[in-house]
């Protein structure tokens, strides 16, 4: 008698993250992987807003979450084809990105028309973003900011005892920090 053929086991496709980091991915403490993986998080943290009628009118424009301390935060992370999505609820303000892979191992991450690009590290517990350019994308048309006119982001997701600690300050020149929140979430099962 002759067996039948094994089939093969069909792995999903690797996380964006994973993709990007190559065998570094292995390197980030188990739950920042799985908190940059698709799934469901819940946390809480402190929303901070630029004051001044220009920083207001730029938040509103970009649809930031308002200023609160001890905010609940809810963040779901979920895959179609090659975006990733990130919807985070900041008490009841949504603030949705797409992220994905551009060539030369960087990240694309979507807001509206604006698109900022990152280069990942792997730094002691976490990961850290750090900027390298963004762009005004309309359709298929996209434009590279000058530095000038860029938004400035600093992030990084560090492991910490109570979840996954994040840093995240968003600014623009001439105009100084638009908004910074920072705070932790932790995995949950599937919503």
């Amino acid at each position: 008698m002759i067996a039948a053929p094994a089939v093969p086991e069909v792995l999903p496709p690797p996380s964006l993250y994973a993709q990007l980091l190559g065998p570094d991915w292995q390197r980030l403490p188990p739950r920042v992987r799985q908190l940059h993986s698709e799934g469901l998080a819940r946390g809480r943290f402190h929303v901070r807003r630029a004051p001044g009628l220009l920083a207001a009118l730029m938040g509103w424009l970009l649809r930031l979450p308002p200023a609160g301390e001890d905010v609940p935060t809810r963040l779901v992370v979920r895959r179609e084809g090659a975006l990733q999505f990130w919807e985070r609820a900041f008490g009841g303000h949504a603030l949705v990105t797409s992220q994905h892979v551009l060539p030369g191992g960087l990240l694309a991450e979507r807001l509206g028309a604006v698109a900022c690009v990152f280069r990942l590290r792997v730094e002691g517990q976490g990961l850290r973003y750090e900027q390298v350019g963004a762009w005004v994308c309309l359709g298929a048309w996209s434009l590279r900011l000058p530095r000038l006119l860029s938004p400035r982001i600093e992030a990084e997701a560090l492991d910490a005892p109570e979840g996954m600690r994040v840093h995240v300050r968003i600014g623009a020149p001439l105009l100084g920090q638009l908004l910074s929140y920072e705070g932790w979430v932790c995995p949950e099962e599937n919503p």
